[in-house]
């Protein structure tokens, strides 16, 4: 009977383990979306004090979302005194959150789950962001344990810049990289010698990107835009830059990927531009947007009105095999899928592009480089962007007229929008992540909305699945609560510092964390009459865990349960090699006097030391006072004392040879 109850007990829990598991996140709170909070209204943890983690708000929410993936940002802005990269779980609860402090303010950017060697790390950048828009650092490479285990940075003494870090399979890792060189701006403004400003004219930032042996620093490959692109090509103004101490960005590379081929894809924000690279030449194949764009628009316009974009990638044909239909294969012909995210704004400039910011899928065919173009091009049957014929055309319209290309050779087609419900438009940062789903299947997508604290999760077909703020939509488009990109990964970390513990004030429950470990199923506490090395330890009560901080009730005090501890178990029942806790001592009421400790309160019972002396202490003070005030009463009623708190000689004291 017995073992029928304890097999039943635990068949309860690991159903309510699972339930747990089922949860959907809280529902929408408007109060926090609206700022009643503040910008970024924060949970608190009593077991890690120096961690706080946003009040994530699901204003849409699907069990599609639910695919046993976390979701990595990195939260920062002028709201948050301690930024750093951060992992939560399905529900938006925290799973791993690290301030790394350094003298620029410890802001990380680009959190994400890369291969090296066999294993899984974590990568992010860190380091000076104070020039606005890129920075000067490095990229660490944390293992399972949150172990730094490389730190990385550019070729030929030069700093990584904050917008990239790829790692190849070959073992190399692609980056950015931005240095201060001479540029002749003279046809964007003029300077005056007399103004402290205008001093040391003519400098621009050039940008790079480089290809580095991880273990070595040495450089494999190495490009830069001042050789292929000339300043007049930007659209972005220059402003009062331009000079050594204010370089102008004109061109800012923000994501680059290597291809099949050894070919190099990149994405420069300041001349709407995503630009095929020669991986041997370094030269330019093909470019798609910009002033120098390639290729005719089969969308109307929709395909190259991009501006200010993000995060280009190469994607797959198989990763759509339900929502693409290639075209028909031409001898000479190459087509391809490209990625990226239209942000359709800068710094709150919003001349360019759409009302609002996308995930954006395209097609574009063109002649397979290293072949002769075929006599037979792929027919076109989109049209030229025609402005309205109501008004004067907009300076967005007249730059897609200006740019549509003319050599039906070279094409490009929308294949899918990706549009948040709210149809959100960020000025600056922002990302677009395809997430498989299986073979034969179409992927989900994945959209950061970088300077706004909100991703939103899509079905392939442009349905949003999950819409989720982590600051209040209030602080929007103002920097205060921001993340650079958003990604979804599978993540298994396993640190290598115990859970953190602590009692509640009313010393009714014992909080339980562990910061970073992703594979805890459940909680058990358990207790014991002894700290030694061969303590017995007996299970006292097991609960689930589906939120960052668990609250574990403290049963009523009996013999031999002096010290507790708690003890971490995965789905399988598994324990961790660090996952048992610190011992609590209970002190010395449970163990000293267990027969009045039985019947007094048990917050009293399982008093820690620190409250057992303070109680003491009070006890023995009011003793001292009634002592002192009978005494000084005993004093009073013999007529000798002139005040109640004066003393003088009486019967009671006498000096020697007073007769």
């Amino acid at each position: 009977m017995k073992a029928a109850l304890l097999l039943f007990w635990q068949l309860a829990a690991c159903l309510a383990t699972r339930a747990a598991d089922r949860l959907p996140p809280p529902e929408y709170d408007e109060a926090i979306d609206n700022g009643t909070y503040g910008y970024y209204p924060t949970r608190r943890y009593v077991t890690a004090p120096d961690v706080k983690a946003p009040e994530t708000n699901f204003l849409q929410w699907s069990p599609q979302c639910d695919d046993g993936l976390l979701y990595f940002i990195t939260p920062r802005g002028y709201s948050l005194p301690r930024p750093g990269p951060m992992i939560l779980d399905r529900r938006g609860e925290l799973v791993w959150a690290h301030h790394f402090e350094n003298k620029f303010g410890g802001q990380a950017y680009d959190l994400m789950v890369q291969r090296y060697k066999g294993e899984d790390y974590l990568t992010f950048w860190l380091g000076d962001d104070r020039v606005r828009g890129h920075g000067a650092g490095s990229y660490y490479l944390l293992n399972s344990s949150y172990e730094i285990a490389y730190k990385v940075a550019g070729a030929n003494g030069m700093s990584a810049d904050l917008h990239e870090f790829l790692i190849l399979p070959e073992g190399t890792a692609l980056m950015t990289i931005y240095e201060v060189v001479p540029g002749d701006v003279s046809m964007f403004r003029s300077f005056d010698s007399e103004k402290p400003e205008d001093k040391d004219p003519n400098y621009v930032w050039d940008c790079l990107f480089q290809e580095v042996n991880i273990e070595t620093g040495e450089l494999v490959f190495q490009w830069r835009a001042s050789e292929h692109y000339n300043v007049t090509e930007t659209y972005r103004p220059i402003y009062q830059g331009g000079t050594k101490n204010d370089p102008w960005d004109w061109y800012h590379i923000n994501s680059m990927v290597k291809d099949e081929l050894g070919n190099y894809l990149i994405s420069a924000r300041y001349t709407h531009s995503i630009t095929y690279i020669d991986g041997k030449t370094q030269e330019i194949i093909w470019q798609l947007g910009g002033m120098r764009n390639s290729f005719m628009d089969l969308s109307g316009g929709d395909a190259t009105n991009f501006a200010w974009q993000h995060d280009a990638r190469f994607v797959s044909p198989e990763r759509f095999p339900e929502t693409y239909t290639p075209p028909e294969l031409r001898q000479g012909y190459t087509s391809k899928l490209i990625s990226l995210f239209d942000n359709a704004a800068e710094d709150q400039h919003y001349n360019f592009g759409l009302k609002y910011s996308r995930g954006l899928l395209v097609e574009v065919t063109y002649p397979t480089p290293g072949t002769e173009k075929s006599s037979t091009v792929p027919f076109w049957t989109g049209d030229k962007h025609t402005p309205r014929k109501d008004d004067e055309p907009t300076e967005d319209e007249k730059k897609i007229i200006a740019i549509n290309g003319t050599d039906p050779a070279y094409t490009v087609r929308v294949i899918k929008s990706y549009e948040n419900p709210n149809l959100i438009r960020s000025s600056s940062q922002g990302s677009m992540q395809i997430l498989p789903q299986g073979e034969g299947m179409d992927s989900k997508v994945f959209v950061g909305y970088g300077l706004n604290a909100a991703w939103t999760e899509f079905d392939s077909n442009g349905t949003a699945l999950c819409d989720v703020h982590f600051g209040a939509s209030t602080s929007f488009e103002r920097g205060d609560v921001q993340s650079y990109r958003a990604y979804k990964f599978r993540w298994h970390g396993r640190p290598k510092k115990p859970p953190s513990v602590s009692v509640s004030d009313e010393d009714s429950q014992i909080l339980v964390s562990w910061n970073g470990a992703t594979d805890v199923a459940e909680w058990i506490l358990q207790s014991s009459n002894s700290n030694s090395e061969t303590a017995e330890w007996k299970e006292v009560e097991r609960v689930p865990k589906h939120k960052f901080e668990t609250a574990i009730t403290v049963p009523p005090v009996d013999t031999g349960s002096r010290y507790l501890r708690v003890v971490a178990l995965s789905e399988s029942d598994d324990d961790f090699t660090h996952g048992i806790s610190k011992v609590i001592d209970r002190g010395i009421m449970a163990s000293y006097f267990p027969a009045i400790n039985k019947k007094i309160p048990t917050d009293v019972g399982i008093a820690p030391h620190f409250k057992i002396m303070v109680i003491v202490a009070a006890n023995i003070s009011l003793l001292l006072v009634l002592y002192e005030a009978y005494r000084r009463y005993l004093i009073w009623r013999h007529g000798r004392a002139s005040g109640p708190l004066m003393f003088r000689k009486g019967p009671m004291y006498r000096l020697l040879g007073d007769g």
